[in-house]
């Protein structure tokens, strides 16, 4: 192969494997594109496709929140058990802390979801018009 590898317009390789499921899922990609040869199939893949980036910035603040929140349950369940007594400020308290922990964790998965679903759009049906550059 020495010569002939030389003489190749395209003479470097890469390799790539893959699970029978993922080979499934490849194999039913190339004929839905008209079943050309893998190594042209996988070439315009590869060098035409658009890299898809999810930023986890997000997810920092969030547990950051996350943490301040738990410690003002934390100060509050302390006080409760040393006093042995709730006051409905307290309570109050207590079910802001709550809610403001539910409101930070469905907005966090509300975004992740739909990014989710813009990236499925992406490598199930190759539209990349809803995903950022």
């Amino acid at each position: 192969m020495g010569n002939y590898a030389g003489n190749r317009s395209r003479p470097e390789r890469k390799y790539v494997t893959l699970s029978r499921d993922e080979l499934n899922f490849l194999t039913l990609r190339i004929a839905k594109s008209g079943n050309p040869p893998f190594t042209t199939f996988a070439r315009n893949s590869l060098l035409t496709s658009k890299m898809v980036h999810i930023e986890f910035t997000d997810t920092k603040e969030m547990l950051g929140q996350l943490s301040r929140i738990g410690n003002n349950l934390n100060q509050i369940a302390h006080r409760a058990n040393e006093t042995e007594k709730v006051t409905g400020e307290d309570m109050a308290e207590v079910k802001n802390e709550v809610y403001d922990l539910f409101s930070v964790i469905n907005d966090h998965l509300l975004h992740r979801l739909d990014l989710v679903q813009r990236y499925e759009r992406v490598v199930l049906n190759g539209n990349h018009e809803n995903t950022r550059d």
